[in-house]
């Protein structure tokens, strides 16, 4: 039976276009559109529906359309799109897989294929005045809450586990669980760097250290001494009550202040998930080769792009992490084999990264109940459940985007002196 559109808009017809093409090719759900009064028959035959309600639909579809990724991000945030949490990722792969699917996208009518790579690439990049205030409005949460135990406690609520990591795990095939995936990947970073029980005594730098969960781990598991540097005002609050609370005194210190100030001599350098916050890689490697000691070893774990035009989304930019940004595989290793002999890069587990970000997103929906009374009661962000959807829609969309084309590596960098 012919369905007749004439109460959609021409955008929401393209996006039922785009459904009726993605269900044919990803067939394990249907779906179900509710267009403010109007719902649209069941699209594919999967007996597993979502159901999605999209209210002002005609001006959400516009704003998808014309705004790109922030549109769509912010639309879901104001409630306009309404789909269950567990729902919510194989709904937003719709929206992922149309733009990075090749096969997917040139399914569909040239006009058709006009409008969605126009809204692809009409992305804008945000920042604060400077490297502290970009670091500083997500990890301290500095626009959220006034008291910096308030920005640790929301992200303890998700984040909680033995070492704290902010950043991918190592995913092997057996692993059962987010802290065992975390140790994987400390343990495999411990081999990369040459760390083993007769390294007790040497001293590692983390750079952009987080709340110390490498370090933790290296101290407790290694007897290494450790020294983090953040410009996150609540993580350094944080990694100096733990150093208390391990009897770490004298054996781990975090120090306020900017990698790219980095002093001293060291056996170990790394930086987990810290490359995606600058821009002057140059800079910082060359001052990684001067720091380390003799047979010292640098490593870097990073999301790497390699594409050769490539621009930061606009709303992970806008809400998530101003000034921040993908880096480059091919160009980071060029720049590395400017002050290093030897240098290897090495990827972690398919998939390694979504599945962290899962964890992490169900986590974040299992405990929204303490972390809504967190906001409600000492937060000062307004629209409570706006803010929440912001997490939740930057940890999905994230989560869809690596699925689909992210590169999760690490570099491994020294010299033979």
């Amino acid at each position: 039976m012919k369905i007749s559109l004439k109460k959609l808009s021409r955008f929401e017809k393209i996006f039922i276009k785009i459904a009726k093409v993605y269900v044919k090719q990803y067939n394990n759900y249907s779906f179900c559109f509710k267009f403010d009064d109007f719902v649209y028959p069941k699209i594919g035959i999967s007996d597993k529906t979502i159901k999605v309600i999209f209210k002002n639909a005609q001006e959400t579809f516009n704003r998808i359309f014309t705004e790109g990724s922030l549109g769509l991000g912010e639309s879901y945030c104001e409630g306009n799109i309404q789909v269950a949490d567990k729902d919510y990722k194989e709904f937003l792969m719709i929206f992922i897989r149309v733009v990075s699917d090749k096969k997917f996208l040139f399914s569909l009518y040239p006009v058709d294929i006009f409008f969605i790579l126009k809204a692809k690439f009409t992305r804008s990049h945000h920042a604060r005045k400077n490297q502290y205030e970009n670091i500083n409005s997500h990890y301290s949460l500095g626009d959220w809450f006034e008291n910096e135990e308030d920005s640790n406690q929301f992200y303890l609520q998700w984040l909680d586990s033995p070492y704290i990591q902010y950043s991918c795990a190592k995913w092997d095939e057996n692993t059962k669980s987010l802290a065992d995936a975390q140790i994987n990947k400390f343990e495999f970073y411990a081999k990369r760097l040459g760390i083993n029980k007769n390294s007790a005594g040497k001293q590692l730098l983390d750079l952009g250290c987080g709340w110390g969960g490498f370090m933790f781990y290296m101290a407790e598991k290694y007897n290494l001494q450790c020294k983090g540097l953040t410009l996150s005002i609540a993580q350094k609050k944080y990694v100096e009550k733990e150093i208390e609370r391990r009897n770490l005194i004298g054996q781990i210190e975090v120090e306020l202040k900017n990698i790219h100030d980095l002093v001293g001599k060291y056996d170990f350098i790394v930086g987990i998930g810290l490359l995606e916050h600058l821009d002057d890689y140059d800079d910082l490697y060359n001052k990684s080769v001067l720091a380390l000691k003799k047979a010292g070893r640098v490593l870097f774990h990073s999301m790497f792009h390699t594409i050769m035009f490539y621009k930061g989304d606009s709303f992970l930019t806008k809400y998530i992490f101003p000034g921040g940004g993908t880096p480059n595989l091919k160009q980071n290793v060029k720049i590395f084999q400017k002050y290093f002999k030897y240098v290897e890069t090495k990827g972690l587990p398919k998939l390694s990264y979504p599945k962290t970000l899962d964890c992490w997103f169900d986590k974040f929906c299992e405990n929204e109940k303490n972390i809504r009374n967190l906001l409600e009661k000492k937060g000062k962000c307004g629209d409570v459940d706006y803010s929440i959807r912001v997490f939740k829609h930057y940890l999905v969309l994230s989560s869809c985007g690596l699925t689909v084309a992210g590169v999760m590596a690490n570099i491994l960098a020294y010299s033979d002196t």
